[in-house]
């Protein structure tokens, strides 16, 4: 594994934000949502997150989530993805979402 440094580590920016629409993304390659997440004054970002194994639409919508937030924008198809979703491989290969253990205003950053 590689090593990086502090200052390396704060050019990432991971901040919470709160999952408002969850759309189906029949066009991507892999089974995939189409995201939208409010980061409070930095706005709603979208994303595109390939979580359709562990996860209905229905349960995401209100649940918080952390990204990052400074990514550039990458194209996805016809679809341009703001955010990248974090989160961890199960024992199966789908992704469990890295999420705040309690409630936190929209736009936290982590430290």
């Amino acid at each position: 594994m590689d090593q990086i440094s502090w200052n390396d580590f704060e050019k990432v920016d991971l901040r919470v934000g709160t999952i408002t629409e969850v759309h189906a993304f029949p066009e991507a390659r892999k089974p995939a949502y189409k995201i939208f997440i409010d980061f409070g004054a930095f706005g709603i970002k979208k994303s595109s997150a390939q979580i359709t194994v562990n996860y209905a639409k229905e349960e995401l919508i209100g649940r918080q989530v952390v990204a990052v937030v400074n990514f550039p924008p990458k194209q996805i198809g016809k679809y341009i993805s703001e955010v990248l979703i974090t989160g961890f491989e199960d024992a199966n290969g789908n992704i469990v979402l890295a999420q705040p253990q309690s409630p936190l205003p929209n736009g936290t950053k982590l430290m």
